[in-house]
């Protein structure tokens, strides 16, 4: 099932952002309550492949603002994706999206291909309204990564 997520997820993500192309992000949005990362690490002395991934990504930034690409009062995610791995790697990180009670509203997900080991992508992203099925848009406080994956 997860992969299942995972696909759609991805296939939204390529939709929007071959659609609206990946912006570089810098600064941190204005009125973003801070981010926090729901995946967590694995338990021994080595860490499992897809924890190690969890670490890649890291919201910079997130909040209500008028913007170029994503419009007028669209609550944008500024992100960066470093490849900690030895080689090439391609990304697909998920962010959920959450009210004030920490309910998930809905999600959305982003891509970095090709990314060189050491190198980092920074984007910005924004649900759409199709993305935020158990609320409103306006309902959104906060956002977190849920998923990453590596390959």
């Amino acid at each position: 099932m997860r992969k299942v997520r995972a696909a759609a997820a991805a296939g939204v993500a390529v939709v929007a952002l071959a659609a609206c192309g990946a912006g570089g992000g810098e600064g941190a949005a204005e009125g973003g309550a801070p981010a926090s990362s729901s995946a967590g690490g694995a338990a021994g002395a080595e860490e499992a492949p897809a924890a190690a991934a969890s670490k890649d990504v890291r919201i910079v930034g997130s909040g209500v603002e008028d913007h170029e690409t994503w419009g007028p009062k669209a609550y944008v995610v500024r992100y960066e994706v470093t490849n900690g791995g030895d080689g090439a790697a391609d990304y697909f990180a998920q962010f959920e999206f959450l009210d004030g009670d920490g309910d998930v509203l809905g999600s959305t997900g982003v891509t970095a291909e090709k990314l060189g080991a050491g190198k980092t992508h920074k984007g910005d992203t924004a649900p759409l309204p199709a993305e935020i099925t158990n609320g409103d848009m306006a309902d959104i406080k906060s956002v977190r990564v849920s998923l990453v994956e590596r390959t």
